[in-house]
């Protein structure tokens, strides 16, 4: 389908590329109903137009727009959702806000924002009307995708068709998951499918207009809209069910969820029990102290905790700090370790994959980020083990919460203790955010943690955020790998891909480093690296997009990427010596995954 069009009467087409593009002809002239790149242009040729009077955009997303540079002519109105009119003109206050670069939690807007800004001509919204040849063009408001989304009603030629933005993909499908992560409280970390009920209502509205087609950005022609709406509905419904069944959440917030309570099929939230009396936990940090009166640290989020461990101190009940575990690199958990170092020089332990997160934060882009940069002393692989005073600790990869995440098994005064960071609690897992990485798979992700819980078999199992500990029966574990047996099934069909990660994962692609300080007449290296969640080898292909006066060894680039394995692409780009100091510039990637075209799908930084 990529790279043709689809003709849908003698005034309506749709081509297709890295996403569906409207076309709607008037003898010569066109109105384009968003862009995507310039391939359109091919298109256009095809059809005789050579003038392209203006594009409507259904939202903002980078992939959608970035072509208009290169399509628009000379007097082509940009014409955007009015209520993201900013996401289009000032995308330059986006890039230079640290709110949206560190302590990321929430999602809207979201980092799929043009690298620069384009000049709107005018905006639109619900109820408004456009004229167009024989077309008469109807404004919908429809968020759900993004916070103000619109779609376009399109009467022509008795054919009624619309134009959906990224509402759906396809019968029962859609083309992420993440982009509908929304806070029904707080902030939208928590709020994993957060927008479903937005996006179950967009849709319906679309769905009482009985068109003949609707038209998605990314995916399918549908031609019985009906069928396709109600599907996704009921699809996302179920999904969103089996989520909460073993949610952590339901712990945090259990009045938050009243109707799923004491719901069949969702797992009984487990009692908790006394941690040992060797134990302290202040805020995210656990403490252990040792019949020596030596103390093992985990994690330090807040000056705080460094002020609870001074008062052990002054009472006797602590000597010295002598170790120090990070369990993953979330700014609660990390914020204030170089403080906590400054104050107390020990040494320093994490999980090889936590430990290239914090010692360099700026190479990447993941929710709860912290600019902090901790120098790691050990960095642990898979069970290996070490001895502190009476106590064995033996280090896991334990990729829960995040997949930058350890876990950290303490045995010692006949006692086996289980350390998981936030990866559980008394109600099932902690799975709330979908930016954490949390894969699909037997023996990935919560599947390996939960069968590591169940070989270990710990008389106690900790998280960060709770005073008390807990266990899991065998009986739980098997019905929360059940759980995630049942998601993988029912995300393989919400998705258009051959695995569900991909549309878990927002992360699957990403350039590294994602930050970088670079110099004037410098040559600096570009990392596009492509996880490969398939059973198969995949081809990737990128180009990174480049301000007009820099120079990149080569413009684009393959690799075949073996199956279930992370690969880079890399470049070497030249920063001119004429570079303006003190600027943020974003570039963006342009990539295609197996033959499908993803547009410029994700960006680095370069800090001059």
């Amino acid at each position: 389908m990529f790279g043709h069009f689809t003709q849908i009467s003698d005034h309506l087409f749709v081509h297709h590329s890295c996403v569906n593009v409207g076309i709607i002809r008037s003898g010569s002239l066109a109105m384009l109903i968003d862009c995507g790149d310039e391939s359109v242009r091919t298109t256009l040729n095809k059809l005789g137009i050579t003038k392209i009077v203006a594009v409507l955009f259904t939202h903002h997303h980078r992939d959608n727009v970035a072509g208009i540079a290169d399509v628009a002519d000379v007097g082509t109105e940009i014409c955007v959702p009015e209520s993201e009119r900013k996401y289009f003109e000032n995308v330059e206050d986006f890039w230079s806000d640290p709110t949206h670069r560190w302590h990321l939690y929430n999602y809207h807007p979201h980092n799929l924002m043009l690298a620069k800004s384009v000049k709107v001509t005018k905006t639109y919204k619900d109820g408004d009307h456009i004229l167009f040849g024989d077309a008469k063009i109807t404004v919908k408001d429809t968020p759900g995708h993004t916070d103000a989304s619109v779609s376009y009603l399109v009467e022509s030629n008795n054919v009624h068709v619309i134009f959906s933005g990224d509402l759906i993909y396809d019968e029962g499908q859609i083309w992420d998951l993440y982009s509908l992560q929304k806070g029904d409280w707080g902030t939208d970390y928590h709020g994993f499918l957060g927008d479903r009920k937005r996006l179950a209502n967009s849709l319906r509205l679309l769905k009482d207009e009985n068109s003949s087609f609707l038209v998605p950005t990314h995916g399918n022609i549908i031609s019985e809209p009906a069928s396709a709406i109600d599907t996704l509905i009921g699809h996302i419904d179920l999904c969103y069910d089996r989520y909460l069944g073993i949610s952590a959440l339901r712990h945090y917030a259990p009045d938050f969820f009243p109707y799923y309570k004491n719901k069949n099929g969702h797992m009984p939230i487990r009692s908790g029990k006394n941690p040992p009396s060797f134990l302290r936990h202040f805020g995210t940090t656990w403490i252990i102290i040792s019949e020596n009166r030596q103390a093992f640290v985990m994690d330090c989020g807040s000056v705080q905790v460094i002020q609870e461990i001074e008062k052990l101190q002054g009472l006797g009940e602590i000597s010295e700090i002598t170790e120090l575990w990070v369990t993953h690199y979330h700014d609660d958990h990390v914020d204030a370790i170089p403080v906590f170092l400054n104050k107390f020089p020990c040494n320093t332990r994490a999980d090889s994959r936590v430990a290239q997160v914090i010692e360099n934060p700026e190479a990447y882009r993941i929710p709860c980020i912290s600019p902090a940069v901790i120098k790691v002393d050990y960095q642990t692989e898979e069970g290996e083990s070490w001895e502190w005073n009476e106590f064995k600790m033996t280090a896991f990869h334990f990729p829960g919460q995040t997949y930058y995440h350890g876990g950290l098994l303490v045995e010692g005064q006949n006692l086996k203790l289980f350390f998981s960071g936030d990866s559980f609690t008394m109600a099932g897992i902690d799975d709330y955010c979908s930016g954490n990485r949390n894969w699909l798979g037997n023996n990935t992700g919560f599947s390996r943690c939960l069968r590591l819980i169940g070989e270990l078999k710990p008389s106690h199992i900790f998280n960060c955020h709770v005073d008390c500990a807990f266990d899991f029966t065998d009986q739980q574990i098997e019905m929360m790998l059940t759980n995630l047996s049942e998601r993988e099934l029912l995300y393989k069909k919400l998705f258009p891909w051959d695995h569900p990660n991909y549309g878990m994962d927002e992360h699957w692609v990403s350039c590294y480093p994602y930050e970088q300080k670079v110099s004037s007449g410098e040559r600096v290296k570009l990392e596009v690296k492509f996880t490969n969640h398939s059973h198969e080898p995949r081809t990737a292909t990128c180009q990174p997009y480049l301000p007009k006066s820099w120079h990149m060894s080569i413009d684009s680039q393959s690799a075949e990427i073996p199956p279930k394995t992370t690969s880079g692409i890399g470049f070497f780009i030249d920063i001119p010596k004429n570079a303006q100091k003190n600027k943020r510039i974003v570039i963006p990637v342009d990539m295609s995954y197996n033959g499908r075209p993803l547009g410029q799908f994700r960006e680095a930084i370069f800090v001059t």
